[in-house]
């Protein structure tokens, strides 16, 4: 089981996110390095899960209003299938609840589709390409009561 830690920005394990990210997004799936970091990652709250101290996985959060936007979901390739994305979800949808959100949307690789759709998000629209692979956006109502 992994540690699932809030960080900002400014944190010291960010170095640690950008290299898993670099890892996933730009070495294993070819996304352009350009792309790979961007305005967001400065105002959002990341998520990292830790074992035994390394980063295995991460997503980050930022609010518009009342919607939190996940994105840039990554997880160690020898990670993966272990649930490190099922507690980095859970812990998001958490986060953003608390943090006043009603609602989550991601934009949802087309092959992740099937695991979003298992934590209760609903696709909406059409497919559309994100630097070169197939997206889809989902969305996922938090209840308040």
């Amino acid at each position: 089981m992994s540690k699932i830690v809030e960080i900002l920005a400014s944190d010291p394990l960010m170095s640690a996110v950008y290299a898993l990210r670099h890892e996933v997004f730009v070495v294993e799936q070819r996304i352009p390095e350009d792309l790979e970091v961007d305005e967001d990652d400065k105002v959002a709250v990341h998520l990292a899960a830790l074992s035994d101290g390394e980063v295995i996985g991460t997503l980050r959060i930022v609010y518009h209003e009342r919607k939190a936007k996940i994105g840039r979901m990554a997880i160690l390739a020898s990670a993966r299938k272990l649930g490190i994305g099922r507690e980095l979800m859970e812990h998001a949808a958490a986060a953003a609840f608390g943090a006043g959100a009603d609602e989550i949307i991601l934009g949802a690789q087309v092959t992740a589709r099937g695991f979003y759709e298992r934590l209760g998000y609903v696709e909406e629209g059409a497919e559309f390409d994100d630097a070169g692979i197939p997206h889809v956006m989902m969305r996922k109502l938090l209840r308040r009561t």
